[in-house]
């Protein structure tokens, strides 16, 4: 296999053959033999070495090599320690973007495919997919009927029943940054953090820390993303509508991330009028009209993702957040 079909060998191995940008991702941080590998991949350090003849000391730091890249991953499996590559694209961008040796110019190419090709690879598989494969977590504000708040989509609950927390930079701010907002705001949980811990892509937060991230996220208007399931989610992401790729592309965003089982709903009686809101929705879900000639905000429920980011800083507490969707909107898998 020549060095060409190696890469789109292994473009193809993460379903985006015929990618015009993967390709030449992979080779600016995978040589040739790494290359060669990750193409053997699955399997133990001793299967690989007997597979590729290689040495296994040698082959040992090959992989522990890609595996701190972010090309193949590790598990503790009866056998022994199991290597396998990024199963996806979104694996690929995540870990490799947050290894230390990334250059700009590889975080250039990551801008590229973004904002050329990402774009239709999303719609073509929102086709195919049952459900967008991430959510919208409402903000860790008091809301009303709190006993329908379930554990899945309250933030504080989540980060409480993780057992393990770490925080690293938002890989999409990385490659784009144009937003400003804050950066190292995305939390691992369990398993997700045990594997940032031990790969070094982030640091470990205790459970005061990783709220006071949330916090400052709410406040800096990120929007909180996970898992689209009922339990199990190993992130929470707090997206800009800027970088983001749930929120910054010109796609429809329900095509990768499903709103929250809320809806804002405005108390017209409180409601000072002052905009805030208007300024803070990702959507263009909330305007001002005129009603008995002052104006109120007015939301459009169709459009609002049932985030809360106009809740948590209206003035006037004007705002609360309704649950509309049943449980079993978010899948129990």
């Amino acid at each position: 296999m020549n060095d060409e079909d190696l890469y789109e060998k292994l473009s193809e191995r993460i379903l985006t053959k015929g990618s015009a940008f993967i390709p030449e991702l992979f080779r600016m941080i995978a040589d040739e033999e790494e290359a060669r590998i990750m193409l053997a991949t699955p399997g133990t350090a001793e299967e690989l070495a007997d597979k590729l003849g290689y040495p296994l000391e040698e082959m040992e730091q090959k992989l522990d090599l890609l595996y701190h890249k972010g090309l193949v991953f590790k598990a503790d499996k009866p056998q022994g320690t199991l290597y396998r590559m990024c199963r996806d694209i979104t694996q690929f961008h995540d870990a490799t973007i947050l290894w230390d040796g990334t250059t700009p110019e590889y975080l250039a190419l990551w801008g590229r495919q973004t904002q050329e090709e990402l774009p239709d690879y999303i719609n073509m598989v929102s086709m195919v997919i049952p459900k967008p494969f991430t959510r919208v977590v409402p903000v860790n504000q008091p809301v009303e009927a709190r006993q329908s708040i379930l554990a899945f989509e309250d933030v504080e609950q989540m980060v409480h029943d993780a057992g393990k927390l770490a925080v690293v930079n938002c890989t999409c701010r990385l490659v784009d940054g144009k937003c400003g907002k804050p950066l190292e705001v995305c939390l691992q949980l369990g398993k997700a953090a045990d594997y940032t811990i031990d790969r070094g892509s982030g640091r470990e937060v205790s459970e005061d820390e990783a709220m006071e991230i949330i916090r400052m996220s709410e406040e800096a208007g990120l929007i909180h993303v996970a898992m689209n399931k009922a339990y199990g989610s190993h992130i929470i992401c707090n997206c800009c509508e800027d970088c983001c790729v749930a929120f910054g592309l010109p796609i429809e965003a329900t095509k990768i991330v499903d709103p929250s089982r809320f809806l804002a709903v405005v108390d017209a009686d409180t409601c000072s009028g002052c905009g805030d809101c208007v300024e803070r929705c990702f959507f263009d879900a909330v305007t001002l009209e005129e009603r008995d000639g002052e104006e109120i905000s007015v939301i459009a429920a169709e459009k609002c993702m049932g985030c809360g980011l106009c809740q948590v800083t209206c003035p006037e507490d004007a705002i609360s957040m309704q649950a509309v969707r049943e449980e079993d909107f978010v899948p129990n898998y």
